[in-house]
């Protein structure tokens, strides 16, 4: 679980957060669970879906958890709410568990 607020970095539409602002801030939640849970991944699939405006200055609460596990493959799931605990996003995704090697070729 976090809070966050969008700000006039994340502007789309005047007073409202960008899609892509938006998505961002979920897949970045998502690495955060999975530190969490303690498994590295990457995302594969990731879908959110926009139920209200995302409005900007205004603080949301984001939950996420794990759904399932198939393998390499972990379904995680989560919500966007404002502060009246109004359902204004959900997201869920795929992602696919890696070796810590997979973060550190190619930077030698």
């Amino acid at each position: 679980m976090a809070d966050h607020t969008f700000d006039n970095r994340h502007v789309g539409a005047p007073g409202i957060a960008h899609g892509g602002a938006v998505a961002t801030v979920i897949d970045d939640l998502y690495g955060f669970l999975l530190y969490l849970v303690g498994t590295p991944a990457v995302t594969r699939q990731l879908t959110v879906d926009y139920r209200a405006p995302v409005l900007t200055g205004v603080p949301y609460r984001m939950e996420a958890r794990v759904r399932n596990q198939e393998g390499r493959k972990l379904f995680l799931a989560a919500s966007l709410t404002d502060r009246d605990g109004s359902l204004v996003g959900t997201s869920t995704a795929v992602f696919l568990t890696v070796g810590v090697d997979h973060f550190t070729r190619g930077t030698q």
